[in-house]
């Protein structure tokens, strides 16, 4: 299922019955930022709200998995299939997000219990000098990875990422010339 297309279908129909994204959003007890996603093809509709999206906009639920207006002569049997296919595809894509999401909660959670243990055993002068960098380098990574995944935001995670490596540069940066800025000299 496409969702840019579904989203332009949405919009279309939207507007053709005359209504806002936020009169829709409340005909369907949704907000109209969750309308706005399904317009501009960054989200889907949940799939309970699929025969209700279809009978506010007077379509049939086929129509809105085709994503396009259908005769009203009898429906043939493989686009029965592909609209079922389709109603399939958008639940696997939903599981695999929420899966995705409480992946994610986990993973905060337990990171921020152990960085807690971490601060609490290395004290805050070995965690300043040792953790906090990796963890930053690691994060920059991360950051780094997202903006060349995501086309919303892109500059803003372009520069948490190098942001999150400016700490760890200049810790290297200070060690390498340590000796040159009058730092430690061998007995």
């Amino acid at each position: 299922m496409d969702n840019q297309k579904l989203g332009i279908f949405i919009t279309e129909l939207r507007k053709e019955k005359g209504l806002t994204q936020a009169q829709l959003a409340q005909k369907l007890n949704v907000t109209d930022k969750a309308v706005s996603k399904w317009e501009r093809g960054v989200g889907f509709p949940d799939i309970k709200l699929l025969e209700p999206l279809a009978d506010v906009l007077d379509i049939s639920l086929l129509e809105l998995m085709k994503s396009e207006r259908l005769p009203k002569t009898t429906v043939s049997a493989p686009d029965t299939t592909d609209a079922f296919q389709n109603v399939i595809d958008l639940a696997s894509y939903e599981r695999k997000i929420e899966r995705q999401r409480i992946a994610l909660v986990t993973l905060f959670i337990v990171l921020l219990i152990a960085l807690i243990f971490l601060v609490d055993i290395m004290q805050s002068f070995g965690f300043l000098f040792v953790c906090l960098p990796i963890i930053l380098f690691f994060l920059g990574i991360w950051f780094l990875r997202l903006s060349h995944k995501k086309s919303t935001h892109k500059h803003a995670f372009l520069f948490a990422g190098l942001l999150a490596f400016a700490y760890p540069l200049c810790l290297i940066l200070l060690f390498c010339f340590a000796f040159a800025l009058g730092g430690p000299v061998p007995n």
